[in-house]
């Protein structure tokens, strides 16, 4: 069975690591992005996973419920969108239960999944997240060439699948990148798909799905926001400006050309959740 996991991390513009203590306008958010793909996924009848901050769950109550009850998995994505490797382990130990009573306090059920801010994370901060309650991360990426990503050491851990490690009943799901020479390029979504034209995204796709059975994209609701570039902090390099809005106009479209691409070539649309008791159950079963 071929599987497809949709992820949105559910955090503002502002708290984009380039925009980090620039002095942004906070009042100006960006977050009905998370309604227009929830339309999206609505029109479709497609689950999600939701990785969300803590800081903006209150304000986001009501809806985080409705995903929840409408079979949607709402997991943690840390408070503040700090990176956990600038942190100490404590301190992110602390954030990870911070936002985990937060959001269980909002949904009323276990918050079983975590995903780290721009996948900063690295074994011994993994070993936190588990330790913290958690059953799940996706925070896998293989990647070294970005700066922000950490290198997830997942020695002691069986792969179960393509894509699926495991240790007892904790599971690592990593999202998705292909390899071009020497090198692996995401084909994950977020930039990458906002960026890259549609040809060469679905030819990367054609390569990745033609020998991978686990595909997981990732978006952020300032990509499938409607609202008008902020205005940006004083001093923002050009580059940053063209690299926040390149794109952002089309990402509905690409998202729904993405969705029929998988569609056609045989992937089943769950959520991490679902994919992680899938995976137990048939673990249970091989050692009966």
């Amino acid at each position: 069975m071929k599987h497809a996991v949709l992820s949105m991390d559910v955090e503002d513009w502002y708290h984009l690591e380039y925009f980090r203590g620039k002095g942004c306008d906070r009042e100006y958010s960006m977050l009905d992005g998370l309604d227009r793909y929830l339309d999206e996924l609505s029109r479709r009848g497609l689950p999600s996973s939701f990785f969300v901050l803590g800081e903006l769950a209150q304000k986001l109550k009501p809806r985080l419920r409705s995903l929840a009850d409408s079979g949607h998995d709402v997991a943690s994505h840390g408070w503040g969108h700090r990176r956990p490797m600038e942190t100490s382990p404590d301190d992110f130990q602390q954030e990870l239960l911070r936002c985990r009573a937060e959001l269980e306090s909002i949904l009323g059920r276990p918050c079983l999944g975590f995903r780290a801010p721009c996948f900063s994370l690295d074994r011994s901060r993994l070993d936190r997240v588990r330790r913290s309650g958690f059953k799940y991360d996706s925070s896998r990426i293989c990647f070294s060439e970005h700066p922000l990503y950490g290198d997830l050491d997942l020695s002691g851990y069986r792969q179960a699948s393509d894509g699926i490690y495991h240790d007892e009943d904790f599971y690592e799901f990593e999202v998705s990148t292909q390899a071009v020479g020497k090198k692996q390029i995401p084909v994950s979504g977020g930039g990458y798909l906002r960026i890259f034209p549609w040809a060469l995204t679905k030819a990367l796709l054609r390569r990745y799905l033609a020998a991978h059975s686990l595909y997981v994209l990732y978006l952020h609701p300032f990509e499938t926001s409607e609202r008008a570039n902020p205005v940006y902090p004083q001093g923002t390099p050009g580059l940053t400006r063209l690299r926040f809005a390149a794109g952002r106009a089309g990402v509905r479209e690409k998202l729904n050309r993405l969705i029929d691409y998988l569609k056609e070539q045989g992937y089943e649309f769950t959520t991490f959740d679902r994919l992680r008791t899938l995976h137990m159950n048939s673990q249970s079963e091989q050692n009966v």
